[in-house]
């Protein structure tokens, strides 16, 4: 692979969410191999993912690769047990996906209601980073990040502390916070911490602005969320409209203007996190990063543009709070 090609592709994260609950274990793998060999070197799991078991695998392929890639893991939302039953459940549940209508959603609602409890204690926060240490079969976790926080409470001096101390102690590379409210990012500790996990796509315009993670490291997750009916309208938007008359991209479609917009967010040193789980879809989206590039300074224009912004503004050090509050109905 060409210096070219992989700079592109290491703006693509691959999402793990899917492995081990709707795609089984040998598609999981059939499709993390795919994404290694088309440049993909970012892999973004947690604790949660796959009721607990997809660190696990993932751990499992990166056998020999580790050092060539980097790896996000997240603790706080806390996995079922891996019963009997729930492992039938999880086979039964990729067949209806398959074969009833509305059955992906079925799946996510029962999902979601299994990983409806949450622990962000010090002790648990320890536990999880030691087992998913073990379940990667790695000695350092590059990004470590605090998964979903329900409150701004949970986020404490005391659970810092630990992910400084984790730091210093060479088990995580860098810490940092899955940022979906306000105030979340407003908190001293989402201030502080070096990386944020943020979803970013056309249908969330009202939670982002232009200068949203800068300073930090960022991590964009999903793209298309929403699906195609609802990106469209998105993309029809007065404000996404006006931005894509006025730099001349009017050509773009709604999947090109839905990944562009993330990758313009993200930075240029960001990376856009998506779960692809078939060689068309891994090809498609780095077919996609090629088109970005040639866009050449209209494409890094796209976001701030929509968002109504000027240049991102560095917040580590100072007293932005990275996401606007929401305006009054």
């Amino acid at each position: 692979m060409s210096e070219h090609s992989q700079e592109l592709s290491g703006r693509l994260g691959f999402g793990c969410a899917p492995m081990l609950g709707r795609v089984g274990r040998k598609e999981s793998l059939r499709a993390l191999a795919v994404a290694y060999d088309n440049g993909i070197r970012h892999f973004d799991v947690a604790r949660s993912y796959g009721f607990g078991e997809a660190e696990a695998l993932l751990g499992e392929f990166l056998a020999g690769k580790r050092q060539h890639v980097t790896v996000t893991s997240k603790f706080g939302v806390v996995p079922p047990r891996n019963t009997r039953a729930l492992s039938l459940a999880k086979s039964l549940a990729r067949g209806w996906i398959k074969r009833m209508p509305g059955g992906r959603r079925m799946v996510h609602a029962a999902s979601r209601a299994a990983l409806s409890q949450r622990n962000y204690e010090v002790g648990y926060a320890r536990a999880c980073l030691e087992q998913s240490l073990r379940q990667l079969r790695s000695e350092r976790i590059d990004y470590y990040l605090v998964h979903e926080p329900l409150s701004p409470e949970v986020l404490t001096d005391e659970l810092q502390r630990f992910l400084d101390e984790a730091q210093r102690d060479g088990k995580i590379g860098q810490w940092g916070v899955t940022i979906d409210s306000p105030e979340i990012s407003a908190t001293p500790m989402a201030q502080q911490a070096p990386a944020w996990l943020f979803e970013a796509n056309l249908n969330v315009l009202d939670r982002l602005h232009a200068g949203m993670g800068a300073g930090r490291q960022r991590f964009l997750s999903r793209p298309y969320g929403g699906g195609p009916d609802s990106l469209a309208a998105s993309a029809a938007s007065r404000p996404v409209r006006d931005a894509v008359s006025k730099l001349g991209l009017e050509e773009l479609t709604e999947q090109e203007l839905a990944m562009h917009f993330a990758l313009s967010l993200a930075g240029e040193h960001g990376i856009v996190i998506t779960s692809m789980f078939s060689e068309q879809h891994i090809r498609e989206n780095l077919s996609l990063l090629d088109r970005y590039r040639a866009l050449g300074e209209r494409g890094p224009a796209l976001a701030p543009t929509i968002l109504g912004g000027g240049s991102p503004r560095p917040c580590r050090n100072g007293p932005c709070t990275d996401m606007p509050e929401h305006e009054p109905a």
